[in-house]
């Protein structure tokens, strides 16, 4: 319900007139009506029935509004995504889903400006020695930023919990080389007990703790680091001398 919140948001998108804007549960409208005053083409999804109505009475055919869930867009919906942003006060508890739907599957947007729980987003943009699995995965794929806190006290009803605004914008050609899911798989692995050292943590009959002790130390990392004190480049570098043939594959972020 904060206005101020609201033109942030607004702002961190950089919303060209007549682009196309994807936002995912629009709730009562407040963000979509930004989004149309902004300029843009606005597809709007909402799983909630019971605000369908009041949506089409308020926006009427000056938005694209779709009941179902963002997660199975169907194809009809997808092919007219080519170039678009996502711009979302998205729901808390699809966050991880959501992200990861849209950071990994085509078609990708080319930025997202996203509402989460603050510690989501302290983990989305978080540095050794606090990374998590889903700051590598976000970080992997995207340049991510913290746009502004949301308190509480912004929204009505008042949640229990703080919120945030973060910014991703999708990276296309950083990471050329290299296979996102495979540094994903691995870092999962490493992320399976925090306080265990990494070495622990990857070890397998392939590969023992010596050999993986020695390919953090060739990275300039103590043999005893732990899986939230890598950097995302840490974890491709590592990737790479763990499956050497797979990381020479050329694969580009699409």
């Amino acid at each position: 319900m904060d206005e101020t919140i609201v033109a942030k948001i607004i702002e961190a998108a950089e919303i060209v007139p007549g682009e196309t804007v994807l936002e995912v549960g629009p709730g009562t409208g407040v963000l979509t009506q930004a989004l149309v005053d902004a300029g843009a083409r606005v597809i709007a999804v909402e799983a909630d029935k019971s605000l369908i109505p009041a949506l089409h009475e308020r926006f009427g055919d000056s938005i694209e509004l779709i009941e179902g869930d963002a997660l199975s867009l169907n194809d009809s919906v997808t092919q007219r995504l080519s170039h678009y942003k996502l711009v979302a006060n998205i729901p808390y508890n699809i966050t991880s889903d959501l992200l990861r739907r849209f950071l990994t599957s085509d078609p990708r947007p080319s930025r997202m400006v996203v509402m989460v729980q603050k510690e989501v987003a302290d983990r989305i943009t978080a540095v050794p020695p606090n990374m998590s699995l889903l700051s590598v995965m976000c970080q992997l794929y995207a340049k991510c930023q913290r746009v502004t806190k949301v308190p509480a006290g912004a929204f009505r009803p008042m949640p229990k919990v703080d919120s945030a605004v973060v910014r991703l914008d999708l990276l296309e050609s950083l990471f050329w080389g290299i296979d996102q899911e495979e540094v994903i798989a691995i870092a999962k692995r490493g992320f399976a007990s925090r306080r265990k050292q990494l070495h622990g943590n990857l070890k397998t009959s392939i590969h023992r703790s010596e050999q993986i002790k020695h390919a953090l130390e060739s990275l300039g990392l103590p043999a005893s680091a732990r899986a939230q004190e890598l950097t995302v480049e840490n974890w491709i570098q590592l990737a790479n001398k763990l499956n050497p043939s797979r990381g020479a594959k050329r694969r580009g972020i699409a």
